[in-house]
This record gives C-alpha cells, sequence and structure tokens, in this order.
C-alpha cells in the first residue's frame, strides 16, 4: 500500500511540473512561422481565382465527329462546363498572368481577388504554344503583385510553395521542392511543353495558372500541367521562359497596328544605373529614327521609374498614335555613361492585304466563307473561315496539292479564322519562307460527311519565281 502511494506521489509529480518546463523550453527551440508561413502571408493577396464556362460540343454520330467549329454540319450535342484555374498578378494596374488553355474559348470569365471582390476579365494577349496568358481587369486601386525572381538558378530540393484554387478551394497553399529542371512534357499529340521545372509540391485541376514562389516570395514558375496517373509530379513553365515570352506578347506591335522599336530585355543594374536593357531595336523605327541602340538602359519613361519588363510595356499600351512618348536612358558605352533623354511616338502601321500576299507567294487566291461562296462550293452556309478559292495551274500551291475549296485552319501552328488573321501571319513571311498551311477537305459520299485535314508545306515564292522553278 505504501509503494502504490509513492508511485502515485512520482506520477502526479511529474506531470505537475513537466509540462510548464517543457513547453517554455518547446517556444524557445521550434517557431511556428516557418518559410512557407511567411511566403502566404506575403503573396497570397495577389493571386486571384479563376472561373468561367466553356461549351463542349460532340457529335451524336461519335464516328463522324466534326471540329466544333463545323457545329452546322450534322446533329451535335452542346453541354457547358466549369472552368476553373488561378493566376497571378504581376502588375499594380491589375495585370494578371495565368495559362491560356484556362482562358481558351471560355465564356463568362471573372477573377476574385483574395478580398473577395469579382471582376470580369479582358484576354490582353494568349499564346497557346508556351500555354500562357496574360489578362486585365479594370480598377481603379492598386493592386498587391508578386515579383518575378529567377529560374536560371534553381536549385534540385530547394523549397517552393504553391498557391492556387485546386477544385475551387480557394488560397490552397501547398509546398515541396524543386524535384528537376528542364523537363519536356507532351501535353497533347504534336504539343510539348518544355524546358519546365518539376515540383513535388500537390498540384491538382483548378491549380493551373497560379504561381509557384521560393522561400523569398519571388515567382519563379507559373504551375501548368501535372502527371494524372502519378502522385505528386507536377510541372510549372520558368519565370525566366516567362520573361522573354511576355516581351513578344505585350509589345505594341503584337497588339495594335503600331510601331514603336523597342524589344525589352530584364531588370540590370549597372554602377549607379538601374533599368532595363534595351534588347534589339527595329530597324526604321521610331526609337532607331531617335537615335536609341542595343544595350541601352532605360531608366524612366514620362519621368517614372520601371519596375520590371510589364511595368514598360503596360505604360506603352496606353500611349496613342502620335502622343509624345519622353524615355531617360543611358548609353553605357564609353568610359563616361551619360544620361540622356529622348521624345518617341509611335507611327501607325498599316494592315498587310493578306489576299494580294496568297496571290504572290503562293499563287492562290482566298476568300471567306461568305454565303454565295458557300453555295458554290457546296458548303451549307457561311462561316467565319477562310476557303480557296482558286490555286494557279503550275503554281505553288497547285504543286503542293491545294485546290479550290480547301478550307484554312491555320497558318504557321497559328488559328486563322478571317482574312484579318490570315494577314497578320501573313505579313511574317519572305521570300524563300516554308509556311505550313493547315487545311480540311470535306467530301460527301454515299457514307456521309467525310473530312481530312492535312498539314502542306509551301515554299513563298513570286509566280516568276515559281515558274522558273517548274520548267
Amino acid at each position: 500500500m505504501r509503494m502504490k502511494n509513492l508511485l502515485l506521489v512520482i506520477i502526479v509529480g511529474v506531470f505537475s511540473v513537466g509540462p510548464a518546463e517543457y513547453s517554455s523550453a518547446q517556444q524557445q527551440t521550434f517557431s511556428r512561422r516557418t518559410p512557407v508561413v511567411e511566403v502566404y502571408e506575403k503573396t497570397h493577396d495577389a493571386v486571384v481565382n479563376i472561373s468561367g464556362e466553356r461549351t463542349v460540343s460532340t457529335s451524336i454520330w461519335p464516328k463522324f465527329d466534326l471540329p466544333g467549329m463545323f457545329d452546322f454540319w450534322g446533329p451535335r450535342f452542346q453541354r457547358q462546363v466549369k472552368v476553373l484555374g488561378s493566376g497571378v498578378i504581376v502588375h499594380e494596374d491589375g495585370y494578371i498572368i495565368t495559362n491560356a488553355h484556362v482562358v481558351e474559348a471560355a465564356k463568362n470569365i471573372k477573377v476574385m481577388l483574395g478580398d473577395g471582390r469579382e471582376f470580369p476579365i479582358t484576354v490582353i494577349s494568349a499564346d497557346q504554344s508556351k500555354d500562357l496568358a496574360v489578362l486585365t481587369i479594370e480598377t481603379q486601386d492598386k493592386l498587391p503583385f508578386i515579383h518575378p525572381g529567377k529560374s536560371n538558378d534553381l536549385m534540385i530540393g530547394e523549397t517552393v510553395i504553391a498557391i492556387g484554387n485546386p477544385y475551387g478551394y480557394s488560397n490552397t497553399v501547398t509546398s515541396g521542392v524543386v524535384s528537376a529542371v528542364g523537363r519536356d512534357i507532351e501535353v497533347s499529340e504534336e504539343f510539348w511543353l518544355r524546358g519546365l521545372i518539376q515540383t513535388d509540391a500537390p498540384i491538382n485541376p483548378g491549380n493551373s495558372g497560379g504561381p509557384l514562389l521560393n522561400v523569398n516570395g519571388e515567382l519563379i514558375g507559373i504551375t501548368t500541367a501535372i502527371r494524372p496517373d502519378a502522385q505528386n509530379i507536377g510541372f510549372a513553365i520558368p519565370v525566366d521562359t516567362l520573361a522573354d515570352n511576355l516581351t513578344q506578347m505585350l509589345m505594341p506591335e503584337k497588339l495594335r497596328r503600331v510601331q514603336l522599336g523597342l524589344i525589352m530585355g530584364r531588370l540590370k543594374t549597372v554602377g549607379e544605373f538601374t533599368g532595363l536593357e534595351v534588347d534589339s531595336v527595329v530597324k526604321e523605327s521610331p526609337a532607331e529614327k531617335n537615335g536609341m541602340a542595343k544595350g541601352d538602359l532605360v531608366l524612366e519613361i514620362d519621368g517614372r521609374k520601371l519596375n520590371g519588363v510589364i511595368d514598360f510595356y503596360v505604360k506603352m499600351m496606353h500611349k496613342e498614335i502620335e502622343e509624345p512618348i519622353e524615355i531617360k536612358y543611358v548609353r553605357l558605352q564609353g568610359l563616361r555613361p551619360e544620361t540622356q533623354t529622348v521624345r518617341l511616338t509611335m507611327e501607325a502601321k498599316p494592315l498587310p492585304d493578306g489576299s494580294k500576299l496568297a496571290k504572290e507567294f503562293f499563287q492562290m487566291e482566298i476568300s471567306g466563307l461568305t454565303d454565295s461562296v458557300a453555295r458554290k462550293f457546296g458548303y451549307d452556309k457561311a462561316y467565319p473561315i477562310l476557303i480557296i478559292t482558286d490555286a494557279e495551274r503550275q503554281g505553288v500551291a497547285a504543286q503542293a496539292g491545294l485546290t479550290g475549296g480547301d478550307l484554312i485552319l491555320e497558318v504557321n501552328n497559328t488559328a486563322v479564322r478571317n482574312l484579318k488573321e490570315f494577314s497578320l501571319e501573313m505579313e511574317k513571311v519572305n521570300e524563300g519562307d516554308i509556311v505550313k498551311l493547315k487545311i480540311m477537305r470535306i467530301k460527301v459520299s454515299v457514307f456521309g460527311q467525310v473530312r481530312r485535314i492535312d498539314t502542306v508545306s509551301l515554299k513563298a515564292q513570286t509566280k516568276k519565281a515559281s515558274q522558273l522553278r517548274f520548267l
């Protein structure tokens, strides 16, 4: 009996004195505020949830299924599916980066900010080949945004954090490590994404377009894909790829029929100067005519310093033709670099004539599928698509097997639905270039409508050059 009482006293004594001492020691040794907590608190307000709808069209006769653009041929079943994704605010004026596949063919798209406010979006630019899109929302408030980091110095095993909207669960944070870099993945037939970051941070449908961050809260990637038959094998587009692509996506020349001529690089510090380096200057552009050159460091636009390449192009986005643009820059060559100021204006650039270029380079005539053209070639009605109406005998197009009635779907892997889009792609073509046309032929047989899609390579040649070749 005495032994039992003694044992009870010892046990009670241990538990009456120990917890306070153990808790104090634990608080001194371990902090609950980990780098993941700090990154989330610093960045989550700049992560948005994207939602919308997409129409999925399938044939009631699946053996004769046609692309969605041909819904008027044969009975089809349509249904609306929800679109869920994520995005990251990269500029305080409301510019957002996400994946192109999140917004492709989607309707009624809106974003929800971290504070619960919702806004409709405008798609500024999208590059399907890199799976990147730039969106914007209209707001008078300056928004929190995430600064880009670097991805060329990533270390295998370093901690990364993903924030997004998986399955609609907003502002979900997960963490993991960089599992590998430089990964190439086949997303679909003949479509690859290359040079990706692989991570084991859990990523799910709805995370697409959200940020992958390092422990400093810097953007190092845009989450884009997962391996569905595995666990925690996800991929992100490196921020360096994003930065290089944004220049092409946001250049004034890409968005409007204007010319400025400045192709900008990333933020750079040289001695006492910090600014954006000029990667190149277009010949005979306003920038070149006013003396700017590759390697110049742009410090200010209209008296305001620049905080990144996105900031430069956002400022250019709102400039009208012939509106003065004051650029303060420094030429670094020489022993004593000095700042200079130049005033530029954007020039109007006329739209090229795609029909004329098709005739000149391929000796073929094209048209929109109007009612009269549709009747001529046996189609039911007009539709927003281009059709070849004639191909000269012995011309480039005819030699490649093209003929009147062929429908044009793509030029150099870019979808073209009308003469303007075709013209913009043909503007890039020079004499001697190889141009890939994706075409469709639809024939009616006793078995119904049969379609065939082919990709044809054409060498851009004037009629004179092509005739010399074929003699």
